[in-house]
């Protein structure tokens, strides 16, 4: 029961060894079979180009080495499973699989738990994944949104495929934007005490520092901010006297603007089906001294340098394009000092691989980080994987124009204003429709439109469509409906029969794929394409099951019957994996 792929590839790799050493020819290493899926159906299951790719090692047309592999498989591999092989085009070996490879399918022991669990990666690694990880200095974006639903249906992924993930968000509490952040409340809450101050313009400028600044001091007196509000009014103070208190408030603020803000982080992503296993605190690190032992341990591998009295990190070393100062001139730490003493946490920690989802400002950021990972020794060499998605802005658009998102206006801006306004598994499948590193138009009159010309209710409705076929059939969903080898012959052909359950069955392949490569927009294309070939199906009046079953044709209806309980396990599964509800009645 393991993928019809797989099983290809190493059937594939067996004939071609056999074949190099038939010939006494010795393989450049490294050199791996390709199977893929033919443009179309008609073309066979699965189409490999190795024939293509052997042309230079062989010194023979492809078309002949093709036909040789095919050869050796049948003369000497003999699989159970294919019931014809083809030399297509140039070269191309087309395979077309027999019943026996599809009869696993309705074996009545079949679930996709069972199949995901025969399918999972052979060498189980252990991942930590880090993603959002906004600063925690105001509410959640659209582009934290993003991140949010990228990283999740990631995570998601590669866990189905037997990887065992951490999900982090690194929470940087810690420097001069936390230091700004308290002294903004503190303008906020005197100013909401009736204090004529203006705010700095350096300043967190948004409404959002006033409400929560409110909530601060509601019928609190932290640090005795009433006293010197009033102190303030009365023009007691002298503008360095304010300042000074300002100052002092701020200290006693910022950990409590940060405690609300990350309070509100934490609500908005739990509302958007989003978990993580630890909040990471950058200020942790700082705390227990892991900044400090961090520098030393660079020193000590004479990866720094000293400076005009800064310290610099050797990241030409590891490709950047120039030296990064860890330690300025006045001893203060660096942004990117505190950053290699987190992902050497995540070394420590005993993870295999590194993934972190960053912003689209972070570009330039990537050399210089991924250079310390491997100064730190975390690489290929000792097979370890160190990678950083960059997810790009998202734009939000209304009858085809830009919305210019605007707090004051009433319009979006933030993550919270989404969840208010778009249903939950609309912009999660929205979010992960297109490559990461692609901007997003996100067309919220599409993505508020109730009809099944919005993509995430036509897969729903497919799904929902199947189990009322049942409820009308009178036929439990969960029943033993008993598929023989001569019911597939005779009842899944033509009809988009056939093209449906291969396509269906195509789920597990799809998940190894993005596991390796997490090009996750692929799930959501293959949900849509597995429900656009269930409604071309549906359509076919030879496929009408209530007709049939009328008609005593009873054999042919519970086979039908079958095929559409698979694409219904398919289409929940995948759903599943986006964290998209998927009910059985709409």
């Amino acid at each position: 029961n393991s993928s019809l792929r797989s099983e290809l590839n190493q059937l594939l790799t067996d004939a071609i060894n056999k074949l190099a050493e038939n010939q006494s020819l010795q393989l450049s290493a490294g050199l791996k079979p390709r199977v893929d899926y033919p443009p179309g159906y008609d073309m066979g299951h699965y189409s490999s180009p190795s024939a293509m790719q052997l042309a230079r090692e062989f010194k023979k047309s492809p078309r002949d080495i093709a036909t040789s592999i095919i050869e050796i498989i049948k003369t000497t591999l003999k699989p159970g499973y294919i019931s014809s092989m083809k030399v297509e085009g140039p070269g191309f070996i087309n395979f077309y699989l027999n019943e026996n490879a599809i009869l696993q399918f309705f074996d009545k022991k079949f679930s996709i738990e069972s199949w995901f669990k025969e399918n999972r990666v052979k060498d189980s690694k252990k991942i930590i994944f880090e993603f959002v990880s906004a600063n925690p200095t105001g509410p959640l974006n659209i582009v934290s949104a993003r991140a949010a639903a990228v990283g999740d249906t990631a995570c998601r992924v590669l866990q189905a495929y037997g990887h065992t993930v951490h999900r982090e968000y690194y929470v940087n509490d810690y420097g001069n934007q936390v230091k700004l952040l308290g002294v903004s409340f503190v303008y906020r809450a005197l100013q909401s005490l009736g204090c004529s101050l203006t705010l700095p313009e350096d300043c967190y400028q948004g409404e959002y520092v006033l409400e929560m600044a409110e909530e601060i001091i509601a019928g609190k007196d932290p640090g005795g901010i009433q006293a010197v509000g009033e102190s303030i009014k009365a023009g007691a103070f002298s503008n360095e006297e304010i300042e000074a208190e300002i100052l002092r408030l701020s200290e006693i603020f910022a950990p409590l603007a940060i405690d609300i803000l990350l309070t509100s982080q934490k609500k908005d992503l739990e509302d958007f089906r989003v978990q993580f296993n630890d909040f990471f605190s950058e200020r942790s690190l700082h705390d227990r001294g892991a900044v400090d032992a961090c520098f030393e341990t660079l020193k000590e591998k004479s990866l720094l340098y000293e400076k005009e009295s800064a310290w610099f990190f050797k990241s030409t070393d590891f490709d950047d394009d120039k030296d990064r100062v860890v330690v300025r001139s006045d001893g203060r730490p660096t942004y990117l000092l505190a950053d290699i003493a987190y992902h050497k946490s995540k070394i420590d920690r005993k993870f295999d691989t590194i993934y972190n989802i960053w912003g689209p400002d972070h570009h330039g950021y990537i050399a210089r980080l991924s250079g310390a990972v491997r100064a730190l020794g975390f690489n290929k060499e000792n097979h370890k994987k160190f990678e950083v998605l960059i997810i790009q802005q998202v734009n939000l658009l209304e009858d085809g124009k830009p919305v210019v998102m605007s707090k004051r206006l009433g319009k979006f801006q933030t993550m919270r204003d989404l969840l208010e306004k778009i249903p939950i598994d609309v912009s999660r499948y929205f979010f992960v429709t297109r490559a990461q590193s692609t901007h997003l138009d996100f067309d919220l009159q599409l993505a508020t439109d109730q009809s099944s010309k919005n993509p995430v209710y036509y897969i729903q409705y497919a799904h929902a469509r199947i189990h009322s076929i049942f409820r009308e059939a009178g036929v439990d969903f969960t029943e033993d409906l008993a598929i023989s080898t001569s019911d597939l012959s005779e009842f899944l052909k033509g009809h988009y029969r056939d093209e449906l359950l291969f396509h269906a069955i195509r789920l597990v392949e799809e998940v190894a794929e993005v596991a390796e490569n997490l090009e996750i927009q692929r799930i959501p294309a293959f949900l849509n394409e597995t429900a656009q070939l269930y409604s071309k199906f549906y359509h076919e009046k030879e496929n009408r099951i209530l007709d049939l079953l009328k008609a005593e044709k009873t054999r042919e209806a519970y086979t039908l019957l079958a095929l559409c309980r698979i694409t219904a396990m398919v289409l929940n599964a995948g759903l599943d994996l986006l964290a998209i509800s998927c009910p059985e009645k709409m």
